[in-house]
C-alpha cells in the first residue's frame, strides 16, 4: 500500500472502524491470532477473501484478512504471518505493529472487502488453492465457508517449524515447508500434481510472482478456464507494502 503523509494517514485512520484487542495468541513460532471487538463491526456482511486494513506506523497502512467474523457478536480474528521471524535485521512495519499490540489496545480496522476478481464464490468442488504463510488464514476461513458444498484441496509452503500447525488449520491441503526462494516449492508440487478435471476453480494468493507462474500450470494441470482462477498478490519481491 502506498506510504502517506503522517497528517493524511491519520485523516484515514479515524474513519475506520473503532475495535479493541481483546485476546492474542502466539500459536507457532511465525503464526500469531489476534482478536478484536468492536460495535462497528456488528451487521456487517463477511466472506472468505475479504481484507480490513490498519496503520501501522504514523505513514504505513497493511491489509490482512479476517479468519474467522462474528457479525452478531461484532468480533473478528486475523491470523497473522510474521515475516520477519528468524530473518536479520529490524522487523517490518507490519510485524512491528503486531509485535506492540497489547490487550486491551484501542485499533482502527478500515474497510472490510473484497476485489471484484477475488471473492469466495458458493461453487461445487473441489476447489484448488495455492498460497505461502500469508494465506493461512484466508484458506482456513474458506474451508470453513465452504463445508459440505466443496472439497478443498491444494498446497501451501511455510517455514519448516510452522508446517505440524498449518496441516491442522488446512485439512485437504499439502502443506510443505518453505525453500529459501519464495514459491519453489508451490511450484515443483503443481509441476509434479497429475493432471485433474475435477477441480470446478481456483484460488491464488500469496507471493506475486509465483502466482504469475502458477496460473498457467494451473490452466494445464487442471483444464480450467482462465475465468474460474482467481488470483490476489499479498506480497511481491522487490516491492514493499504491496
Amino acid at each position: 500500500m502506498p506510504r502517506l503523509p503522517a497528517p493524511f494517514a491519520r485523516m484515514i485512520e479515524v474513519r475506520g472502524t473503532p475495535c479493541t484487542v481483546t485476546d492474542i495468541e502466539d500459536l507457532s513460532p511465525s503464526f500469531r491470532r489476534v482478536y478484536f471487538a468492536g460495535e462497528g463491526l456488528r451487521g456487517r456482511e463477511w466472506a472468505p477473501c475479504q481484507v480490513t486494513t490498519f496503520l501501522v506506523s504514523p505513514t504505513e497502512f497493511r491489509r490482512y484478512t479476517p479468519d474467522a467474523f462474528d457479525a452478531t457478536a461484532g468480533a473478528m480474528s486475523i491470523l497473522f504471518h510474521r515475516h520477519s521471524v528468524g530473518a536479520e535485521g529490524p522487523p517490518s512495519p507490519g510485524d512491528a505493529w503486531l509485535n506492540g499490540l497489547a490487550i486491551g489496545d484501542s485499533v482502527s480496522a478500515m474497510g472490510l472487502e473484497a476485489t471484484r476478481s477475488f471473492r469466495a464464490r458458493e461453487v461445487p468442488g473441489p476447489v484448488l488453492v495455492c498460497g505461502d504463510g500469508t494465506t493461512v488464514g484466508l484458506w482456513n476461513s474458506l474451508i470453513r465457508w465452504q463445508g459440505d458444498r466443496a472439497r478443498v484441496c491444494g498446497v501451501v509452503e511455510v517455514p519448516a517449524p510452522d508446517v505440524p500447525l498449518v496441516r491442522d488449520l488446512l485439512p485437504g491441503v499439502d502443506v510443505v515447508a518453505q525453500s529459501e526462494q519464495p514459491g519453489a516449492r508451490v511450484l515443483s508440487w503443481l509441476d509434479d500434481a497429475p493432471r485433474s478435471g475435477e477441480v470446478t476453480h481456483a484460488y491464488l494468493s500469496g507471493h506475486g510472482q509465483t502466482i504469475q507462474r502458477a496460473r498457467n500450470v494451473v490452466r494445464a494441470r487442471c483444464d480450467l478456464h482462465r475465468s474460474v482462477i482467481y488470483t490476489q498478490p499479498y506480497w511481491a519481491t522487490g516491492k514493499v507494502g504491496l
